[in-house]
């Protein structure tokens, strides 16, 4: 009999409202925690999915950067690098410079430069 009363003694203090609110309290805690820990796991997530694509993205500039210094390794590819910024020709070549038009018609205009346009040029570069 004396462990019925027992039973009850602790079902009663069990079911008690401060053991309930004391519960409910925790309860809360724990869920806000919990809360808490799955946005820091969402940031991380779609910080790391840029990541990844800016990885991507900087690889292929990686391979291209990499394309162009083999090809500035070679001489063909300086003298084109140099033909393109600078738009210089080699002795005895012209120069031809296309300007599109309006009316749809390209015009091809076609220049010689002399020696001294040349070297003006060059010490033109150097100042810049």
């Amino acid at each position: 009999m004396s462990r019925l009363k027992n039973k009850n003694k602790i079902n009663r203090i069990i079911c008690s409202w401060p053991v309930l609110i004391l519960l409910s309290v925790g309860i809360l805690l724990v869920g806000k925690g919990v809360w808490g820990v799955y946005k820091s796991e969402k940031i991380s997530r779609d910080n790391r999915q840029s990541s990844e694509e800016r990885y991507g993205i900087l690889g292929d500039k990686g391979d291209l950067i990499t394309s162009e210094i083999k090809m500035l390794k070679t001489e063909k590819g300086i003298e084109t690098e140099i033909r393109d910024k600078f738009r210089v020709v080699k002795e005895g070549e012209q120069l031809a410079i296309i300007i599109n038009s309006d009316d749809g018609e390209d015009q091809v205009e076609i220049k010689e430069e002399k020696i001294w346009v040349k070297i003006w040029n060059f010490f033109k570069f150097l100042r810049d």
